[in-house]
């Protein structure tokens, strides 16, 4: 994230449709998501929201009620406890007590140093700090918006008493308190829904992907890249630069510095080549795959194919592509695609957003596709791959999964709902599960190592299996 002071120096279009949809949730008072890869450029979306309120206050009708938006650092807390992740959150307020008026800044600041000289480990106390002023914020009708980056990483080593107390906190202020979160994945693959709580259905209703900038902000990237350049490029290399790397950040960015850094440039028509040469170009290509469900990278390798051969999308009606996704919310895989910037909409049907991307996708092949089952013919495909050789009890096991995706299931459920009654009288191991799990993952697993459909959960007093029809990103 950019530094405190660089804030100013950006154009106050930037992100402007990411902004939009930001003040929308303010507006409207809800949670939402901001989600994209390492390098895709949500913390200086959130950062910029959160340090020019000015220009939010544009995206926002005149007759709105005052919102501010207060940046949560829950990187590296000192502990994990509900005192701690209280002090935190006061402490957001007390960074930003300059933006208050003066009585609710004293009033912050007071609070913010009693506990200093309390140092007490009672959550009761810190809690009742940070109610107070916004109970405050409540009586002067104000919106808070809580944004927390990293909010992945802070949930991979926090309790669930700290994560429920968010949401009591949001519940008992529910017309002035709401959170944004950045995170690199949508909830769903990031936690179970019965590990994150009644938080989930916060955050995972309302999504804002991010990705590649738009051409304005794209040279404005290019611009500040390249002030250590005695001569910067011109405007038509800038803007092939751009069209390569299809304005993602971390792409752009690194393709600026290959720029800089190379003294006798080949000429423009070979800039492809030598960045895909680059290991740090092919890293955050890989970054941007590792991302992608098997469904989504299984469309993007069709569109490749469709472009390279110059062919209008046909396939994009097929079963596999264009199949509604298990929430039943009829999205199609390449509009979900589209989504995140990864593909764009022609006139002759599809295209990946960049060359560098497309030639990195032909490289990694097809192998994905979402799990599937052919009603007509009974036959379970993956993408658009036939699945061979099943047995009777695989088949059976599959289709109690396909039927409960994402569900974390108990090994003892899992026998229960799948296994013959006369075979379980007899009693059935969790090694007759494993191997019917581990010859499932052979026949429906590109990497049965290293499973992306059928994934393992550990717990307590017994672990079992999660199923994602889509295959589970990296």
């Amino acid at each position: 994230m950019a530094s405190s002071r660089s804030w100013e120096a950006f154009p106050p279009t930037y992100c402007a449709r990411e902004m939009k949809t930001l003040a929308d949730w303010v507006l409207a008072g809800v949670s939402g998501s901001v989600v994209g890869p390492a390098g895709a450029g949500k913390s200086n979306l959130l950062g910029f929201a959160c340090h020019r309120p000015e220009v939010l206050q544009t995206y926002l009708p005149s007759q709105a009620c005052p919102a501010m938006l207060l940046c949560v650092d829950l990187n590296n807390l000192p502990s994990n406890d509900l005192a701690t992740l209280y002090r935190v959150l006061l402490r957001a307020f007390y960074k930003a007590r300059d933006r208050f008026d003066q009585a609710q800044g004293q009033l912050i600041n007071d609070l913010y140093q009693s506990l200093r000289q309390w140092a007490s480990q009672d959550p009761f106390l810190s809690q009742g700090a940070l109610h107070e002023v916004l109970q405050e914020c409540q009586t002067r009708d104000m919106r808070v918006v809580l944004v927390l980056d990293s909010f992945d990483r802070f949930c991979q080593t926090a309790t669930p008493q700290m994560l429920n107390a968010l949401r009591g906190l949001r519940d008992s202020f529910k017309d002035t308190l709401c959170y944004i979160v950045g995170t690199r994945q949508e909830v769903i693959y990031l936690f179970d829904p019965a590990d994150l709580g009644e938080m989930c259905e916060l955050l995972d209703t309302h999504v804002c992907w991010v990705g590649p900038l738009n051409e304005d902000d794209a040279l404005y990237l290019v611009a500040k890249e390249m002030q250590a350049a005695s001569i910067p490029p011109t405007e038509t290399e800038a803007m092939h630069l751009i069209s390569l790397t299809g304005g993602y950040p971390a792409l752009l960015k690194a393709a600026c510095h290959w720029w800089l850094d190379t003294s006798h440039k080949p000429p423009i028509s070979a800039w492809r080549d030598a960045l895909l040469a680059e290991r740090s170009i092919h890293s955050r290509l890989r970054e941007i795959w590792a991302g992608l469900s098997q469904e989504e990278r299984g469309a993007l390798f069709e569109v490749r194919e469709w472009q390279s051969h110059s062919l209008a999308p046909a396939a994009a009606e097929a079963r596999p592509v264009g199949e509604k996704s298990q929430e039943g919310d009829g999205v199609h895989v390449l509009d979900r695609l589209a989504a995140k910037g990864l593909c764009r909409r022609t006139d002759g049907g599809w295209s990946i957003f960049c060359d560098l991307f497309a030639a990195y996708v032909a490289d990694a092949g097809g192998s994905g596709g979402k799990i599937w089952l052919d009603e007509e013919t009974g036959e379970w495909h993956r993408g658009p791959t036939p699945l061979e050789d099943l047995t009777s009890l695989e088949r059976t096991v599959l289709h109690f999964l396909v039927r409960h995706p994402r569900v974390r299931h108990a090994k003892t459920d899992l026998i229960i709902n799948t296994w013959p009654e006369d075979l379980r009288r007899h009693g059935v191991t969790d090694e007759s599960l494993y191997q019917v799990i581990r010859e499932l993952r052979k026949k429906i697993e590109p990497d049965p190592g290293n499973p992306c459909y059928i994934v393992t959960w550990r717990g307590r007093p017994e672990g079992g299996y999660q199923f994602f029809p889509e295959g589970k990103p990296g």
